[in-house]
């Protein structure tokens, strides 16, 4: 038996769809233009095909915000943060990956760790990539970890 999710929250002000009314969101309009106004030109095109690269994973929302872009399923699962001459994607999910590209892993709690990867290429979006975005994507994005079957012992 899997657990209906409860209805996502719309916000007022921006009409943000979020899990929980309490939830930390940027409230505001934004472009990506202006979220990539700092970089060289060629980020934002390359950010363009990471976006492409998400959507192969399922229905997802992209939203430009002041600091960073984020890409929703039900929830976020992607963030994406602008840089000079790259941009760094985190993604979550349930378990630690160990690779050379991960720059950094954090421990957000039990089960969920994020992953952040340097993308300066068009290589680097690759089937790895794209196989721990699909990953983060069921895991996280729509919760499934959340509709598993409660184990009695």
């Amino acid at each position: 038996m899997s657990v209906k999710p409860k209805p996502l929250w719309r916000c007022p002000k921006c009409g943000a769809r979020l899990v929980t009314r309490h939830m930390w969101h940027s409230c505001g309009r934004f472009t990506l233009p202006d979220l990539f106004a700092r970089s060289t030109p060629p980020v934002l095109p390359l950010f363009r095909k990471f976006a492409a690269l998400v959507r192969r994973c399922g229905p997802v929302t992209m939203i430009p915000q002041k600091s960073r872009a984020t890409f929703l399923a039900r929830v976020r699962f992607v963030s994406v943060y602008p840089r000079r001459d790259h941009f760094e994607a985190v993604f979550i999910i349930g378990r630690r990956v160990r690779h050379a590209r991960l720059r950094e892993v954090e421990k957000f709690g039990p089960q969920l760790y994020g992953h952040h990867v340097k993308i300066s290429s068009a290589a680097e979006l690759d089937p790895t990539l794209l196989g721990w975005l699909r990953e983060s994507y069921h895991f996280y994005g729509r919760q499934e970890r959340l509709a598993k079957k409660p184990v009695r012992g």
